[in-house]
């Protein structure tokens, strides 16, 4: 069994490029993990799908995860094939619960070692594919936030925000609040642009205020 030493992970049920990791994540301060060698094919499915691995290869890797704090992860390994890598935690029936990716210096350390290691045949059972978003992670916050307050205001009836907004928005004047919404609503399910950041600052500065 190879092992890779003092790393820092970010197990997650969805996959974040370490240039994502926020302050307030929980990061996992690892002592020891599993390094496995894998075949390029098997690491693509790995990344596209959740996934199974038999008990005979939980049990090679059960309680071997061991932490800063000297706790222990029960079931984790960084899968490698020579190019990227991945951290995946596992629940006790062998079912991928969780990933991690690298930090930069972390991950061209091992694909640099694993092409002295001897790679591991490992049968996986396929299961969902997963949903992989292009957008950042705070791409997708912002959108949420604009998104919840455009619902808020409609809801509660706010035209003088909303028509402000749309405004701010669009840099034309609208009263009628089907129109304002619609057109919103449209628009954020694009790429995120300029106007967007603008129109979040603005929805945080009016709560910042109160």
């Amino acid at each position: 069994m190879n092992f890779y030493y003092e790393i820092k992970l970010n197990f997650n049920d969805q996959l974040l490029e370490f240039y994502e990791w926020n302050s307030d994540d929980k990061l996992d301060l690892i002592k020891k993990i599993p390094l496995i060698k894998i075949k390029s094919n098997i690491f693509k499915d790995i990344c596209l799908y959740d996934f199974k691995v038999n008990q005979d290869f939980l049990e090679l890797i059960n309680g071997r995860t061991t932490c800063k704090d000297n706790s222990r992860i029960e079931n984790a390994c960084i899968f490698c094939d020579t190019k990227n890598c991945i951290a995946v935690e596992f629940d006790n029936q062998g079912k991928s619960i969780a990933r991690s990716c690298l930090m930069l210096e972390d991950e061209n350390n091992i694909c640099e070692i694993s092409y002295s290691l001897k790679s591991r045949n490992i049968n996986i059972e396929k299961l969902n594919k997963l949903h992989l978003s292009n957008e950042f992670r705070q791409e997708i916050k912002i959108k949420q936030i604009i998104t919840k307050e455009i619902l808020e205001l409609y809801k509660n009836n706010n035209i003088n925000k909303l028509k402000y907004l749309y405004y701010e928005w669009f840099g034309e004047i609208e009263s009628n609040k089907e129109i304002i919404t619609k057109r919103m609503f449209n628009d954020i399910k694009e790429e995120l642009k300029k106007t967007h950041y603008d129109i979040y600052n603005i929805i945080k500065l009016s709560y910042n205020s109160i």
